[in-house]
């Protein structure tokens, strides 16, 4: 009599316990999908995937994914110039007194220039606010010796390139 009543209180127990669920989702980079309406049947099959995306056309009614069995799975993208454009130009190099430094911004920023020697020592620091997004700043570099140094070029603290500059 105990075995049946420690059996029903497992049943009744388990009947009552709301059971964890698990989604099973596969991303993978290949596989296919069948499915047969007329006999209700749909096939489908995966190979391991690393990352995957949802792109749909409302318009032209396309959905395009890039593995089956996604699930629930969300699709992110990273834009490829997250910062927009920011190009630096530096002319003449190699330089004998002075250098132009072309900046072009995707916004109006506060502009450093540092330039280093070869062993990294700053030897020139200059700011400044160009009034456009495309500015030209003039750099004198007639006080350092002939060699090679880097400037690097920091706008609004969040871009920075570096560049070989040459004086003669």
């Amino acid at each position: 009599m105990k075995k049946f009543t420690l059996l029903s209180l497992f049943l009744l127990g388990a009947f009552f316990v709301k059971a964890q669920t698990t989604v099973l989702e596969v991303v993978a980079p290949a596989g296919s999908y069948f499915w047969n309406q007329t006999a209700g049947i749909s096939v489908s099959w995966t190979l391991g995937e690393p990352v995957t995306a949802t792109f749909i056309n409302e318009s032209a009614g396309i959905m395009l994914t890039q593995g089956f069995q996604q699930g629930n799975l969300f699709g992110t993208t990273v834009p490829e110039n997250p910062l927009g454009t920011f190009n630096i130009q530096m002319y003449p190099n190699p330089a004998k007194s002075e250098t132009n430094i072309k900046v072009t911004l995707p916004s109006l920023a506060k502009v450093s220039i540092i330039v280093f020697d070869i062993t990294g020592r700053n030897v020139i620091m200059e700011t400044f606010e160009p009034s456009s997004t495309e500015h030209t700043f003039r750099l004198n570099i007639s006080s350092l010796k002939s060699g090679i140094y880097l400037v690097r070029v920091n706008a609004g603290g969040k871009q920075q390139k570096v560049m070989k500059l040459i004086k003669e």
